[in-house]
């Protein structure tokens, strides 16, 4: 990690704003339990099945999910969680350039939203997610700061006035997608684009008036990775003691998030975890930088009592070294795909009480229940075989190559007919997402199996090409 000098706004009048505290990241982030993610929701995107002309709201649906209510975050509140990351994609929802203006309706909706999760007295980290403009690579750069840049000074500006508890995210994982490098750490050329878009960021958001002088902002390195060259060569803002660095971590791989022929339901080995956290001390604790985790989880494979014993480890090891922790929710409970579900958003339940209790006692809250009339007991299917994640970009803490799905508006370079892929892959109907979810496991299970049989990088790259054709 690398220190850069900044200077800091930090004598603007607030004479119409909230009183915001004028405390460091590193005090705040003691104030912080355990999180929770929105997930699948307003970082939903359908840019294909979707006429985003007529109905700008209608996305937030798009993947499954119900319309988000308050009564979910005080649900939530209510059951220990003080924290919520509200993930949400902008790539739909604003015009051309040069002003990229927000869509009303749209920006309406993520400040409800936001508001939501506020008026629970909780915190709130808002974001730039699934965007299709900026992926790590040369050419990228001047385009996506122009984008980047006006479309956090709308942001800004929205929520200008709002207190600490409001917190930024200058982007989601960002990374090379769909190179060999893209969850390996990174490359010069990725890490000098993350770089400069988090300075720009960062700088944008300062200079924009009201609280967000001191605002407390969250900057991740390449692909939000502690592993690799990512932490190593991320350039983080000196004489501001208001920036947090933002981390996502599935440890271990083969227990959390690997469905593929790796993948286990017993947690037995913690050494990942152990590592995971070793990294983040080295390059950020020890020299006084605060870390929010801001993306973990473990997928249900109809294994409660192991999650449970995991996600006492995790979080005991995080809160060991001062990391706050937030849960990643995707509302998927069963299927072939990535199943981080944890409450049933329509019935305000819990579907996993054991887990969530494992998360409190990680705490040092061993007296923690949840009440019965809390908990929803969910059908179980047959426990899915091979598969491999999709739709939610995630960082894997193992160093060994892993391509992950674009997500479904993300251009594919055009490599020709589909010659390394079962053609069944592409039989699903044009708005069949579940059928197109499923088979995109499958195939992506085979861009594992590639990098793990040690064939070329052109190779494994262009089958993971192919497989991403099923969203089109």
């Amino acid at each position: 990690m690398k220190f850069v000098n900044t200077f800091a706004l930090m004598c603007l009048a607030f004479a119409s704003s909230k009183a915001m505290r004028n405390i460091p990241s590193r005090e705040l982030v003691k104030e912080i339990k355990i999180g929770w993610n929105l997930g699948n929701t307003l970082d939903a995107h359908c840019l294909d099945a979707l006429d985003y002309a007529e109905d700008q709201l209608a996305s937030e649906t798009c993947w499954g999910n119900v319309k988000t209510t308050p009564e979910l975050f005080q649900k939530l509140h209510s059951l220990g969680f003080n924290i919520f990351r509200i993930p949400t994609t902008w790539t739909g929802h604003f015009g051309e350039g040069p002003d990229y203006k927000i869509d009303d309706a749209w920006m309406k909706r993520v400040h409800e939203v936001v508001d939501y999760a506020l008026n629970t007295g909780s915190f709130a980290i808002l974001n730039i997610h699934h965007e299709n403009w900026n992926y790590a690579y040369a050419e990228n750069l001047e385009p996506a700061k122009e984008i980047l840049e006006a479309i956090w000074k709308q942001i800004a500006a929205e929520f200008a006035n709002y207190d600490e508890h409001l917190i930024f995210e200058g982007m989601n994982e960002p990374r090379k997608v769909g190179d060999a490098v893209e969850w390996t750490g990174g490359d010069q050329e990725g890490w000098d684009f993350v770089n400069e878009l988090d300075n720009l960021f960062y700088n944008t958001v300062r200079a924009s008036g009201g609280n967000n002088a001191i605002r407390h902002l969250m900057l991740p390195p390449y692909a939000a990775g502690a592993y690799g060259g990512a932490p190593d060569h991320f350039i983080y803002p000196e004489n501001d003691d208001k920036v947090i660095v933002s981390i996502h971590a599935y440890s271990p791989y083969s227990f959390a998030l690997d469905n593929g022929e790796g993948a286990v339901s017993t947690f037995e080995d913690a050494s990942e975890i152990d590592g995971t956290m070793g990294e983040i001390k080295k390059f950020f604790i020890s020299k006084n930088v605060p870390v929010i985790l801001g993306e973990f989880g473990a997928m249900n494979r109809h294994n409660e009592d192991e999650r449970a014993k995991w996600a006492e480890y995790y979080i005991k090891s995080a809160k060991s070294i001062g990391v706050p922790c937030i849960l990643w929710d995707n509302g998927i409970f069963e299927g072939e795909g990535e199943r981080f579900a944890i409450i049933d958003r329509s019935q305000l339940k819990i579907a996993y009480p054991k887990l969530v209790t494992g998360l409190m006692r990680g705490l040092g809250e061993y007296n923690y229940s949840i009440p019965e009339s809390d908990i929803i007991e969910i059908v179980e299917e047959e426990e899915p075989s091979v598969t491999e994640p999709t739709i939610e970009p995630i960082t894997p803490t193992t160093t060994e190559p892993v391509v992950q799905q674009p997500t479904t508006n993300e251009p594919v370079p055009n490599q020709g007919a589909t010659t390394l892929v079962d053609p069944t892959y592409f039989t699903c109907g044009a708005q069949d997402w579940q059928c197109k979810s499923e088979k995109s496991d499958i195939c992506f299970s085979e861009v594992s199996k590639c990098w793990g049989s040690g064939k070329d990088a052109e190779t494994c790259t262009k089958i993971s090409f192919e497989c991403s054709k099923i969203w089109n």
